[in-house]
């Protein structure tokens, strides 16, 4: 009876130890082979391919953050002689961890953001990860659209908007707002770098669009990784849009909390305790 007494103890533990090590799981997307998904709407690009976002990936592994984004857009952008530099092209990722939503955590400078198109609009000085973010707005200088609302209202208010994660237009009005579409870097301060990964090193890294449907799957796949330290920790909402507004995508996901040493730590000290005192006994009896 002891010695079943004292296995479930230990199991209980164990449990506790195991529950601790699970409870910051991705609150959201689709996962498969390691990667959190945000997909697309599949025709919801104004202005054709060249301006459409299929889907939205991030993987955490071994200290890193991995970032996947598949579409019709290069990463240098489309020839448009209509906006003011001649180009459209990706704006810059944004990764919110306030549980606020996007314009809130915008007007205290609480977002994070990611510049990896270094032929883009963003006024962060270079490519990077940047901290203490505040975003503005380029869509009107990129021959786009003045609000959110107005590229809803052009017909393009369809299921998935804004990925599978922000589905409706009422989700993605609750969480940006109805005013102008922020998809660059104004403000911030750079912590570090990206790396860009290739298609081949995506791959290696267990990377599959086409898993939800060859329709997920753009002609351009643009990926690059960082180091976790260089990001908060917890839930969060991560987005971007084009620079013209014409597209965009979100994903919800987390990125894991290191255990507390000393909460682990109470777990086995309890275990420790309990099999001294089990312990303890057996010798009186023995003594007896």
């Amino acid at each position: 009876m002891k010695a079943r007494h004292l296995t479930s103890l230990i199991a209980a533990a164990a449990a506790t130890t195991c529950l601790l090590s699970v409870a910051d799981s991705a609150a959201a997307g689709q996962l498969y082979n390691g990667w959190n998904y945000g997909i697309d709407s599949f025709t919801d690009g104004s202005g054709g391919e060249a301006y459409n976002i299929r889907g939205m990936a991030v993987k955490e592994s071994q200290g890193n953050i991995f970032v996947a984004l598949t579409g019709g857009t290069p990463l240098n952008g489309v020839a448009n002689s209509s906006a003011a530099d001649g180009n459209i092209g990706w704006g810059d990722l944004f990764f919110n961890f306030t549980n606020k939503n996007f314009t809130t955590a915008n007007n205290s400078s609480s977002l994070f953001g990611i510049r990896f198109a270094g032929t883009n609009d963003s006024l962060a000085a270079t490519t990077g990860v940047y901290s203490n973010v505040k975003a503005t707005g380029v869509a009107t200088s990129n021959h786009g659209y003045s609000s959110l609302q107005q590229y809803y209202n052009s017909g393009w208010d369809k299921a998935n908007t804004q990925g599978t994660d922000i589905a409706t237009k009422q989700a993605a009005f609750d969480y940006f707002g109805t005013g102008s579409i922020m998809n660059v870097i104004q403000s911030g301060t750079k912590v570090g770098n990206i790396n860009m990964l290739s298609a081949a090193q995506l791959s290696a890294q267990g990377l599959n669009f086409r898993n939800f449907g060859s329709g997920a799957v753009g002609s351009q796949t643009i990926g690059f990784s960082f180091s976790k330290e260089l990001l908060g920790e917890g839930n969060y909402i991560a987005n971007i849009f084009l620079e013209c507004g014409n597209d965009g995508v979100a994903l919800k996901g987390s990125v894991s909390v290191p255990e507390p040493t000393s909460t682990v730590g109470l777990a086995f000290l309890g275990l420790g305790a309990v099999c001294t005192k089990l312990s303890k006994r057996r010798q009186g009896k023995a003594i007896a």
